[in-house]
């Protein structure tokens, strides 16, 4: 009998651990997930074209690969800019947000007056060209001619509706052919539109500044 009375208080004893192991809270999620924009941010649109979201992903630490929902308007035919909302929310609750800014430019397209005004004293020149810009939406947008100098292709990168950099850069252009290096800062104003483009010029260690007036 004392046996048997041994047995079950074991049995008991391995019922009450069974009980309170399955009653082990699990740890709670309080994690949101991560979101990652696809694509250009700000992103910049020639006015009256069509914006298509590249979207975004969002990656959650328990549920794995979560959707990411945008909300946000962009008026295509209106510059300024707009603003793109990104939400993802986890099976726990958590929700995280990430936004992308999209500016609508009046920049692309062909610029019949362009002064071009360099040297010491300056001389002034005008000419035609043609900007394009780049379709990923990166702000990037590129000049056919540059400076006067003919096959001198150029960019510049946007940096605001209304501000723009030319990251240095070495061409080789102009008459007779040379290696010719650019940088400089402009602005845009929407209404005319027009660009001003203040830059320098480096030619076999000869430095000028110059401007170049685009309108159209």
């Amino acid at each position: 009998m004392k046996k048997n009375i041994l047995s079950l208080t074991a049995i008991a004893l391995i019922a009450t651990a069974s009980i309170f192991t399955g009653c082990k809270k699990e740890a709670t999620d309080t994690t949101a997930p991560v979101i990652t924009i696809v694509g250009s941010n700000p992103y910049y649109l020639q006015k009256s074209t069509t914006w298509t979201d590249p979207g975004a992903t969002a990656t959650d630490d328990v549920d794995g690969s979560v959707v990411a929902t945008p909300t946000g308007v962009v008026t295509s035919g209106t510059v300024g800019a707009y603003t793109i909302t990104y939400t993802a929310k986890d099976k726990a609750g958590n929700t995280a947000t990430l936004t992308r800014t999209v500016n609508v430019i009046d920049v692309d397209g062909f610029y019949a007056t362009v002064a071009d005004v360099s040297g010491t004293p300056p001389v002034t020149s005008t000419y035609s060209e043609t900007m394009h810009l780049a379709t990923d939406g990166s702000g990037k947008v590129n000049l056919t001619k540059f400076g006067d100098y003919n096959n001198g292709s150029v960019y510049f990168n946007l940096t605001s509706l209304t501000t723009l950099n030319v990251p240095s850069q070495t061409v080789t252009c102009g008459t007779p052919s040379a290696s010719r290096t650019f940088s400089g800062t402009g602005t845009i104003s929407t209404t005319a539109p027009q660009v001003i483009i203040n830059f320098t010029e480096v030619t076999n260690g000869t430095s000028i500044t110059s401007q170049d007036s685009y309108t159209r």
